[in-house]
């Protein structure tokens, strides 16, 4: 899985914008809209491309990924978006995006190089990608980086010219679109993706910080991002899917189902085949974001609660004393004491 299912429904409500057919768009995503508006939702690669490919022929928009990039709301950015808007800086912000990048989009991941007075946010290559879907690779790398510079704008509410910005392919005919997006002349033929901004730009300061809020928001997206890369037989799939699903309820057995496309039987009996049933996966999944963050000390017990989707403090209490025959409070006691 590669791409959140939102920034899907979201590509298809702005080309239905520029004349697209909204419809059709959802109907190649092989989901129905309520599935992809999921908050962790993911589509595979090739079900994208199809969407992407699709969305540029109806639009018969040459630079649809710089629009996208350039229209597109920070609420299309999930989880990560939440996380940057209470970042106490732009640079932090960035951190944060190259670091769960798992759970947005895998195919493009950024990464922050600082160099003398500048930072580049580069994104790493994908030639598979690129040799599968030549258009729906470069209109998304477009706009991944017009929407990168776009949120850096918004984080601060200033206008931040680039310095410079690198693009591998050659210069099409018609540089008017590029220059506008991103307010500077963009360098062609290069040997990477890159948006290089002032090291004074990255370290601003984002107006809408929220300290408490962000430690909350990272803790949470370090459990989904440390268990989305341990799934391996179709029981880790479908505790991926749960922990996909989380928001913070646990999801039931009929939305897993129809998370993976398939019917509820044949999601029982292949759970059957491995000797696992859906109730002890949940189990499993609660227990073990409970121990995660029981281990960090910085959250409250309430906090924990509510981050496990449990209404009353007290049910958390009493979930603990079944896993692990004791109090929230006393595991935490001797597994900090340890």
């Amino acid at each position: 899985m590669a791409f959140n299912g939102r920034f899907v429904l979201n590509v298809a409500a702005f080309a239905r914008k520029q004349g697209a057919d909204y419809a059709a768009l959802i109907t190649l995503s092989g989901q129905e809209e309520s599935v992809l508006s999921q908050p962790d939702y993911m589509v595979d690669r090739l079900t994208y491309n199809r969407v992407i490919e699709a969305a540029i022929a109806m639009t018969d928009d040459a630079y649809l990924g710089l629009h996208m990039g350039e229209g597109l709301g920070l609420a299309a950015a999930g989880l990560i978006g939440q996380i940057t808007q209470t970042c106490a800086t732009v640079l932090q912000a960035l951190e944060y995006c190259c670091t769960f990048a798992n759970l947005g989009c895998s195919e493009l991941p950024m990464k922050l190089v600082p160099f003398g007075e500048h930072y580049k946010i580069r994104l790493r290559e994908n030639p598979l990608w690129e040799k599968e879907s030549p258009q729906a690779y470069r209109h998304t790398a477009e706009g991944v980086l017009a929407f990168t510079l776009r949120e850096c704008r918004d984080l601060t509410r200033e206008e931040v010219p680039a310095y410079a910005i690198h693009l591998p392919w050659e210069a099409p005919t018609d540089l008017t679109e590029y220059q506008r997006v991103f307010g500077t002349t963009v360098q062609f033929g290069q040997s990477e993706f890159a948006i290089v901004l002032h090291r004074s730009q990255v370290e601003s300061p984002v107006i809408t910080a929220d300290y408490e809020l962000l430690r909350l928001l990272v803790t949470h997206a370090e459990e989904r991002s440390t268990r989305l890369r341990k799934a391996q037989g179709f029981a880790d799939i479908v505790r991926q899917s749960m922990i996909q699903l989380i928001e913070p309820a646990f999801p039931s057995i009929e939305q897993v189902a129809k998370h993976l496309n398939m019917s509820l039987r044949t999601l029982q009996r292949r759970l059957q085949e491995e000797g696992v049933s859906y109730k002890r996966l949940q189990e499993e999944v609660r227990k073990g974001f409970a121990l995660g963050y029981l281990r960090n000390p910085e959250l409250s017990i309430g906090e924990i609660a509510y981050l496990l989707g449990y209404r009353e403090t007290s049910a958390f209490s009493r979930a603990c004393k079944r896993w692990l025959g004791q109090s929230p409070q006393q595991w935490r006691a001797e597994a900090l004491a340890a």
